[in-house]
Protein backbone atom coordinates (compact mmCIF):
# COMPACT_ATOMS: atom_id res chain seq x y z
CA UNK A 1 0.00 0.00 0.00
CA UNK A 2 1.35 3.46 -0.99
CA UNK A 3 1.49 6.34 1.76
CA UNK A 4 -1.05 8.95 0.82
CA UNK A 5 -0.99 12.34 1.45
CA UNK A 6 -4.11 13.89 2.71
CA UNK A 7 -4.63 17.36 3.34
CA UNK A 8 -8.00 18.91 4.83
CA UNK A 9 -9.47 22.58 4.58
CA UNK A 10 -11.65 24.33 6.91
CA UNK A 11 -12.18 27.61 8.36
CA UNK A 12 -11.46 26.31 11.87
CA UNK A 13 -11.78 23.87 14.61
CA UNK A 14 -13.56 25.24 16.88
CA UNK A 15 -16.48 22.68 17.67
CA UNK A 16 -19.22 21.56 15.17
CA UNK A 17 -20.12 18.40 12.46
CA UNK A 18 -17.38 19.95 9.92
CA UNK A 19 -14.85 19.97 12.81
CA UNK A 20 -15.72 16.37 14.15
CA UNK A 21 -15.59 14.50 10.83
CA UNK A 22 -12.74 16.15 9.75
CA UNK A 23 -11.15 15.06 12.84
CA UNK A 24 -12.37 11.27 12.65
CA UNK A 25 -11.52 11.49 9.12
CA UNK A 26 -7.68 12.68 10.45
CA UNK A 27 -7.82 9.71 13.10
CA UNK A 28 -8.89 7.05 9.69
CA UNK A 29 -5.84 8.16 7.53
CA UNK A 30 -3.13 7.96 10.39
CA UNK A 31 -4.46 4.38 11.94
CA UNK A 32 -4.52 3.48 7.90
CA UNK A 33 -0.57 4.63 7.51
CA UNK A 34 -1.09 8.11 5.72
CA UNK A 35 -0.12 11.63 6.51
CA UNK A 36 -3.09 13.39 7.77
CA UNK A 37 -2.43 17.38 7.24
CA UNK A 38 -5.29 19.91 8.19
CA UNK A 39 -5.22 23.33 6.98
CA UNK A 40 -7.43 25.93 9.71
CA UNK A 41 -7.02 29.15 11.86
CA UNK A 42 -7.01 26.41 14.55
CA UNK A 43 -8.99 26.52 17.53
CA UNK A 44 -9.53 24.10 20.90
CA UNK A 45 -9.71 21.08 18.54
CA UNK A 46 -6.18 21.15 17.09
CA UNK A 47 -4.76 19.47 20.45
CA UNK A 48 -7.17 16.24 19.96
CA UNK A 49 -5.87 16.65 16.11
CA UNK A 50 -2.26 16.56 17.03
CA UNK A 51 -2.46 13.97 19.73
CA UNK A 52 -4.06 11.67 16.99
CA UNK A 53 -1.24 11.71 14.85
CA UNK A 54 -2.06 14.44 12.53
CA UNK A 55 -0.25 17.73 11.40
CA UNK A 56 -1.55 20.99 11.29
CA UNK A 57 -0.81 23.95 9.72
CA UNK A 58 -2.45 27.53 11.31
CA UNK A 59 -3.69 29.69 8.23
CA UNK A 60 -7.26 31.33 8.26
CA UNK A 61 -8.36 30.12 5.58
CA UNK A 62 -12.49 30.75 6.42
CA UNK A 63 -12.20 34.72 6.79
CA UNK A 64 -14.68 35.65 4.27
CA UNK A 65 -12.49 38.74 2.90
CA UNK A 66 -10.97 39.58 0.03
CA UNK A 67 -7.98 39.83 1.90
CA UNK A 68 -8.40 35.84 2.46
CA UNK A 69 -6.94 35.81 -1.05
CA UNK A 70 -3.82 36.12 0.14
CA UNK A 71 -3.42 32.89 1.42
CA UNK A 72 -3.53 31.61 -2.08
CA UNK A 73 0.22 31.75 -2.80
CA UNK A 74 0.75 30.20 0.75
CA UNK A 75 -1.32 27.27 0.06
CA UNK A 76 0.21 27.42 -3.72
CA UNK A 77 3.67 26.60 -1.97
CA UNK A 78 1.82 24.31 1.12
CA UNK A 79 0.56 22.40 -1.93
CA UNK A 80 4.17 22.25 -4.11
CA UNK A 81 6.01 21.34 -0.81
CA UNK A 82 3.88 18.72 0.17
CA UNK A 83 3.04 16.96 -3.08
CA UNK A 84 -0.77 16.00 -1.93
CA UNK A 85 -2.54 12.88 -3.21
CA UNK A 86 -5.87 14.60 -2.33
CA UNK A 87 -7.05 17.81 -1.28
CA UNK A 88 -10.49 17.75 0.81
CA UNK A 89 -12.12 20.98 0.91
CA UNK A 90 -15.12 20.96 3.64
CA UNK A 91 -16.03 24.57 3.29
CA UNK A 92 -16.63 26.89 0.53
CA UNK A 93 -14.04 29.95 1.18
CA UNK A 94 -11.03 27.18 1.62
CA UNK A 95 -12.67 25.34 -1.15
CA UNK A 96 -12.04 28.49 -3.87
CA UNK A 97 -8.60 29.25 -2.06
CA UNK A 98 -7.34 25.72 -2.93
CA UNK A 99 -9.09 26.06 -6.35
CA UNK A 100 -6.80 29.33 -6.92
CA UNK A 101 -3.81 27.90 -5.31
CA UNK A 102 -3.98 24.60 -7.40
CA UNK A 103 -4.59 26.07 -10.85
CA UNK A 104 -3.08 24.33 -13.52
CA UNK A 105 0.23 24.49 -12.41
CA UNK A 106 0.89 21.23 -10.48
CA UNK A 107 1.62 17.80 -12.05
CA UNK A 108 0.57 15.41 -11.01
CA UNK A 109 -2.81 17.78 -9.65
CA UNK A 110 -4.22 15.96 -6.39
CA UNK A 111 -7.64 14.74 -6.42
CA UNK A 112 -10.17 17.00 -5.27
CA UNK A 113 -12.44 15.94 -2.78
CA UNK A 114 -15.39 18.36 -1.69
CA UNK A 115 -18.03 18.02 1.53
CA UNK A 116 -21.74 19.27 1.73
CA UNK A 117 -22.36 19.62 5.08
CA UNK A 118 -25.43 21.05 4.87
CA UNK A 119 -28.03 23.21 2.66
CA UNK A 120 -25.91 25.96 1.15
CA UNK A 121 -27.52 28.97 -0.38
CA UNK A 122 -27.82 28.53 -4.60
CA UNK A 123 -25.53 30.23 -6.44
CA UNK A 124 -21.77 30.57 -8.31
CA UNK A 125 -20.18 30.83 -4.48
CA UNK A 126 -21.92 28.08 -2.94
CA UNK A 127 -21.41 26.29 -6.28
CA UNK A 128 -17.90 25.75 -5.63
CA UNK A 129 -18.63 22.94 -3.45
CA UNK A 130 -19.80 20.54 -6.46
CA UNK A 131 -16.47 20.82 -8.40
CA UNK A 132 -14.58 18.13 -6.31
CA UNK A 133 -13.79 15.26 -8.59
CA UNK A 134 -15.69 13.17 -5.61
CA UNK A 135 -18.25 15.32 -3.77
CA UNK A 136 -19.58 14.05 -0.25
CA UNK A 137 -22.97 14.49 0.51
CA UNK A 138 -24.04 13.99 4.02
CA UNK A 139 -27.10 13.02 3.76
CA UNK A 140 -29.55 12.10 1.06
CA UNK A 141 -31.44 15.96 1.45
CA UNK A 142 -27.96 17.24 0.86
CA UNK A 143 -27.51 15.25 -2.11
CA UNK A 144 -31.55 16.06 -3.90
CA UNK A 145 -30.39 20.10 -2.69
CA UNK A 146 -27.19 19.94 -4.75
CA UNK A 147 -28.73 18.16 -7.73
CA UNK A 148 -31.78 20.80 -7.76
CA UNK A 149 -29.75 23.56 -7.29
CA UNK A 150 -26.58 22.76 -9.41
CA UNK A 151 -27.95 20.50 -12.01
CA UNK A 152 -25.04 20.27 -13.89
CA UNK A 153 -23.29 18.16 -11.27
CA UNK A 154 -22.87 14.72 -12.44
CA UNK A 155 -24.83 12.66 -9.69
CA UNK A 156 -21.94 9.76 -10.39
CA UNK A 157 -19.42 12.49 -8.35
CA UNK A 158 -21.59 12.64 -5.65
CA UNK A 159 -21.81 9.80 -2.64
CA UNK A 160 -23.87 10.47 0.17
CA UNK A 161 -21.92 9.50 3.87
CA UNK A 162 -24.91 10.12 6.74
CA UNK A 163 -23.17 12.00 9.22
CA UNK A 164 -24.91 11.08 12.72
CA UNK A 165 -23.65 11.85 16.44
CA UNK A 166 -22.16 9.48 18.96
CA UNK A 167 -24.41 8.53 21.57
CA UNK A 168 -22.26 7.84 24.10
CA UNK A 169 -20.40 11.78 23.52
CA UNK A 170 -23.51 13.60 23.21
CA UNK A 171 -25.73 12.05 26.01
CA UNK A 172 -29.09 14.48 27.53
CA UNK A 173 -28.87 16.17 30.87
CA UNK A 174 -30.09 13.12 32.55
CA UNK A 175 -27.30 10.88 31.30
CA UNK A 176 -29.27 8.82 28.82
CA UNK A 177 -28.79 8.42 24.97
CA UNK A 178 -31.22 9.71 22.94
CA UNK A 179 -33.35 6.89 21.41
CA UNK A 180 -32.73 5.88 18.30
Amino acid sequence: MRRLTVVQLLPALASGGVERSTLEVAEALVKGGHRSVVVSAGGPMVAPLLAGGSEHLNLDVGRKSLASLRHVSSLRRLFAELQPDIVHARSRLPAWLAYLALGNAFPPRPHVVTTGHGLNSPGFYSGVMCRGERVICVSETVREHVLAHWPRTDPDRLTVIERGIDAATFSNATGSTPAP
